[in-house]
């Protein structure tokens, strides 16, 4: 995702570390045929456990529930890595 992240500094706090993790932090799901009408809902993660919010209800879910979801929105949380991490091969 790196090609994503602005290289412009302060404005989105981009270090110098060579590589980047970007960890899922939530995500918000679309109920519904068409997108004037459904419902929607969100996963976010809290001290390593899922949450599902639903209007009034919140309860814990698994990390397995959250990737069967198909989600409309995506949030991540950027964590650097340090100069002697080796990045993984792809």
């Amino acid at each position: 995702m790196s090609q994503f992240v602005l290289n412009n500094g302060p404005e989105t706090r981009r270090s110098n570390s060579s590589y980047n993790v970007y960890d899922l932090a939530a995500v918000i799901v679309h109920h519904g045929n068409g997108s004037s009408c459904g419902h929607y809902t969100s996963f976010a993660i809290n001290n390593g456990v899922w949450m599902h919010f639903n209007d009034h209800s919140v309860k814990e879910v698994s990390a397995e529930t959250v990737a069967d979801c198909k989600p409309y929105i995506l949030f991540y949380i950027r964590r650097e890595m340090n100069n002697s991490y080796s990045k993984p091969s792809l």
